[in-house]
């Protein structure tokens, strides 16, 4: 399932990502640029990457003179261990740490992958330490015996040449979003999978009057792993075959089959019997920013550790604004808005690029309708 080659292609993506988070540009994960010599990488970014690639293989990492070497220790956890964990976003609190065996990810790979057998090349845009990366990159291809590449989400690229007839092609909404605007075509026999993030409203049939052949969205999670596929938005999601659904009780509950035990399941959703299910909305009050799952309540408690605020709000902007978070800040007796700069400087070292509100607005209370509830500004 894992060689050292993969597994080298991993930590350069942790590398990348390492890059991207110290940039705190959203959109730094579009850049192409070729990860740099191991010498000439930061070492405060070369430590951090170097630690999370040994959280995700579950090894403790020793001196290296190259990614290769530290591949080549990662290697040796795999075979010993046959686990890696996949970590959370933690922007509820510290991050979480998702064990997922070889046996898992097999499993999992063959229920899921059972609908793109045909294909003959995975290609995946996500970082291979994520989740769905690491399916299309690894579980997907080891099961089926074929070919898979990673190839950089840059939306401008030319992806008539770069995609091939029978591509299997693994984005996120917020590639596919900015692939259409770009004026982009695929060729023929072209299957376009979508992940990450709940799809919006329209774009599976555009996608299709792009010449995408079929369409496909994942539904899941880090926490849970893959919970469902479906072929049109009109239609329910099916739960792969190896969850078992209990929905007598409110929230209805799964568990993992060959894993004892139920969790809730993790959104508010709609069942269709018999395996059927539509999600309505997400029971952790999440948002989508960039395609990634930020916490707006997360971020209110982060603003409001700062010594000069009084209070906050935190929540996404409207359509004609943006597509970020904005915070309405209510400051304590003697700070005035000028006060901005330091509040940006210290939430700068507390928040992710995602998490990072892009509007602040300040106010003698937090505003409110004319009901008394919370309101938006």
């Amino acid at each position: 399932m894992f060689n050292l080659e993969r597994i080298e292609e991993i930590i350069q993506d942790i590398f990348r990502t390492e890059f991207v988070r110290l940039r705190k540009d959203t959109f730094a994960f579009f850049d192409d640029t070729p990860l740099p010599p191991l010498e000439k990488i930061p070492l405060e970014i070369s430590k951090q990457a170097a630690l999370k690639a040994g959280v995700f293989f579950g090894f403790e990492p020793k001196d290296f003179s190259s990614l290769r070497q530290l591949a080549q220790q990662a290697l040796n956890a795999w075979q010993k261990n046959r686990f890696i964990y996949l970590a959370t976003s933690g922007s509820t609190g510290e991050p979480k740490q998702i064990l997922y065996s070889a046996e898992m990810m097999e499993i999992e790979a063959r229920c899921i992958g059972k609908h793109f057998k045909d294909a003959k090349r995975f290609i995946t845009l996500t970082p291979r330490q994520h989740l769905y990366g690491i399916t299309f990159a690894v579980f997907f291809p080891y099961a089926y015996n074929i070919p898979a590449f990673a190839l950089p989400p840059i939306p401008v690229s030319p992806w008539e040449k770069l995609l091939k007839e029978g591509d299997s092609v693994a984005g996120f909404p917020l590639f596919w979003e900015y692939f259409l605007k770009a004026g982009n075509k695929f060729p023929k026999g072209i299957t376009a999978i979508t992940s990450t993030a709940p799809c919006p409203k329209g774009l599976f049939e555009r996608l299709k009057q792009a010449g995408a052949e079929k369409v496909a969205e994942l539904y899941g999670a880090t926490e849970t792993g893959g919970i469902g596929v479906r072929f049109s938005e009109q239609e329910p999601f099916t739960i792969n075959d190896y969850w078992d659904i209990s929905t007598e009780q409110n929230p209805p509950l799964i568990s993992r089959k060959g894993i004892e035990g139920w969790i809730d399941f993790p959104d508010e959703a709609r069942f269709v019997p018999p395996r059927g299910m539509f999600p309505l909305k997400r029971l952790d009050r999440a948002v989508q920013v960039a395609g990634v799952n930020v916490y707006p309540q997360a971020v209110e408690k982060v603003i409001n550790k700062h010594p000069a605020v009084q209070e906050c709000k935190v929540r996404l902007m409207r359509p004609e604004e943006g597509r970020r978070l904005k915070a309405f800040i209510v400051l304590k007796a003697g700070y005035t808005p000028k006060e901005l700069p330091a509040i940006k400087a210290y939430l700068a070292g507390a928040l992710s690029s995602h998490e990072m509100p892009r509007s602040f607005t300040f106010g003698p209370h937090l505003p409110v309708n004319s009901m008394g509830k919370s309101a938006d500004w």
